[in-house]
């Protein structure tokens, strides 16, 4: 009887034990809710703030084209939050000895009481340029292409339009989350 009970408690353990890493494996070692709905967490190329600095040079930046790509949106009943990708291109320019560079993204969100613009929510996406100190460059210009990822969420039911806009440049997506 006793070597039953030992066996069985053998076998209770490592089946507990199977349990623990199939679940560890499915929800990605802890960083992941197993019945989630939620889109999994951005990617960023270059780092985001939401404080800007005093010495940043923005006349340097021209923002060519703005692009949106929604990567995950199963906006329903229990989620409301959609995962985007960004993709910004442009140039910029310099004089000088100081060449700039892109050093991170400043994001603002904030959402529209204004009904003219036909938008429920508007992100604004901007580079933040800082200069670095280049002996052989005189002046010029080079181009540049980043694509981050943000997660948004949606205001209400229904159709959700948001707004981005990165310099002079607009777009606007539509979202639908149902009940």
């Amino acid at each position: 009887m006793k070597k039953t009970l030992k066996i069985l408690g053998i076998i209770v353990f490592f089946l507990l034990i199977l349990v623990a890493s199939v679940y560890s494996y499915l929800t990605n070692f802890g960083r992941k809710i197993l019945l989630s709905s939620e889109p999994r967490k951005p990617h960023f190329e270059i780092p985001i703030t939401y404080n800007m600095g005093w010495w940043s040079n923005q006349k340097a930046l021209t923002v060519d084209s703005l692009r949106i790509e929604i990567i995950e949106s199963k906006l329903n009943l229990f989620s409301s939050k959609s995962l985007i990708a960004y993709v910004v291109r442009g140039h910029l320019n310099y004089r000088g000895y100081w060449q700039p560079f892109i050093k991170e993204i400043h994001i603002s969100e904030r959402i529209n009481s204004d009904t003219t613009l036909n938008c429920d929510r508007i992100i604004e996406i901007t580079p933040v340029i800082e200069n670095i100190e280049k002996s052989k460059a005189n002046q010029g210009s080079y181009p540049f292409e980043f694509r981050n990822e943000h997660t948004i969420t949606s205001n209400h039911w229904g159709i959700n339009h948001i707004r981005f806009i990165c310099g002079q440049k607009k777009q606007t997506i539509e979202l639908q989350q149902f009940k």
